[in-house]
């Protein structure tokens, strides 16, 4: 079969069979059936996701093509016909449907324009507005800024990666005139990160939530960038530790003490680490990065009036992320960390009518991958 008539499942059975001939027959085939094979597998990567990205487009046609289930009117009339319809994104671009939303979880009565948008976010399942979105994603990158710098992709569905891991043979080397380079064998892991669920919950009892829909709103915010915005980057500090090669994991010599060599050596460590950064909690950012000093006794860390940026090390911003532990940081390149939002965050409302109090719950559903091992060093200090 022509491999741009396959489909995944064809092109999956054909990597196996192909697997199955170079591994039955590794000590007997010629150079030209393994470069023929390797042109082949080329081709199979290529249709691959040829076929993904037309899967991904198709189901944001029909997520687009949803709207039409929901067609409401415009809230207002600002010289525009009353008839005209929103897409999805307008609608949870709007000051209505934000104010219906929150007003509709404190239990507060709609005026007009909201009360156009009741179904609305019933129908959207806890979508939260453009607006309140942003305020969340704002708070949790301010307060968490490795969630920020890594590679974030919000798909709404389950995303498989191809890693890297090593070039096996062939890599680019000097060779004698008129001798042909060896053939490039690669190792690849898939990894499809399906996503992690991420919860959690306020509760607030009668005769506390006579809160409005505004005032709720801003209570949500906060609660739930603190708590959501804490455990979303525990998980990428936590993923990035496991995924850190061995060799790039190291303990300081000396009790409570890094010198200038030995940080040096772990920059030295770092492969493929463009926009690298450095990543620590308060504590051990004053504790030990501020007193490194170079050969001459300068101090190696410069502080810095960069928003968001503790200072600079060896030419890297030094961030304070509270989700590393006491006496550890993390050097590396946070775009090597590719994150899959499979649910944004979503905020929906309950109530125990037995204990007499309104639970309102925030959720996501997240999963992160580091997609080379070499590109982060985890570093720990000695303790006594």
């Amino acid at each position: 079969m022509d491999i741009k008539d396959m489909s995944l499942s064809e092109i999956e059975t054909r990597f196996a069979d192909i697997k199955g001939i170079v591994e039955s027959r590794s000590d007997e085939m010629a150079i030209e059936e393994l470069e023929a094979l390797n042109k082949e597998v080329t081709e199979l990567e290529e249709r691959k996701i040829q076929l993904n990205k037309i899967a991904e487009e198709r189901a944001a046609l029909i997520e687009k093509a949803k709207i039409s289930t929901n067609v409401i009117a415009q809230p207002e009339e600002r010289g525009k016909n009353m008839d005209e319809i929103l897409t999805r994104e307008q609608v949870l671009e709007s000051k209505e449907y934000r104010s219906a939303f929150f007003k509709k979880l404190a239990g507060e009565a709609l005026n007009d324009a909201e009360l156009r948008f009741t179904s609305t976010t019933g129908n959207f399942g806890g979508s939260l507005p453009i607006e309140t979105a942003k305020q969340i994603f704002s708070n949790i990158e301010e307060q968490h800024p490795i969630l920020g710098d890594i590679t974030l992709y919000r798909t709404g569905s389950v995303f498989e990666i191809t890693l890297h891991n090593a070039i096996a043979a062939g890599d680019a080397a000097i060779v004698a005139q008129g001798v042909a380079n060896a053939n490039e064998e690669n190792t690849w892991a898939k990894v499809t990160l399906s996503g992690k669920d991420f919860a959690k919950h306020v509760e607030i009892s009668y005769a506390l939530s006579k809160m409005n829909g505004q005032a709720l709103e801003q209570y949500l915010v906060q609660e739930i960038s603190d708590r959501l915005g804490a455990a979303l980057a525990k998980e990428v500090v936590t993923q990035v530790t496991s995924d850190t090669h061995a060799d790039n994991k190291k303990t300081s010599a000396a009790v409570k003490v890094t010198t200038f060599a030995e940080l040096n050596g772990l920059f030295a460590l770092l492969k493929q680490a463009k926009g690298k950064a450095v990543y620590c909690n308060e504590f051990t950012l004053y504790s030990y990065l501020t007193s490194i000093v170079d050969t001459t006794g300068r101090p190696v860390f410069q502080a810095s009036m960069q928003d968001g940026v503790a200072g600079m090390l060896l030419g890297s911003p030094v961030k304070v992320e509270d989700a590393v532990a006491d006496n550890i940081f993390l050097i590396g390149a946070p775009k090597k960390v590719v994150g899959n939002m499979v649910q944004d965050i979503m905020i929906e409302k309950d109530r125990d009518v037995k204990r007499h109090v309104d639970i309102f719950s925030g959720y996501a559903r997240f999963e992160c991958k580091l997609t080379n091992a070499k590109s982060f060093v985890v570093f720990t200090m000695k303790l006594v």
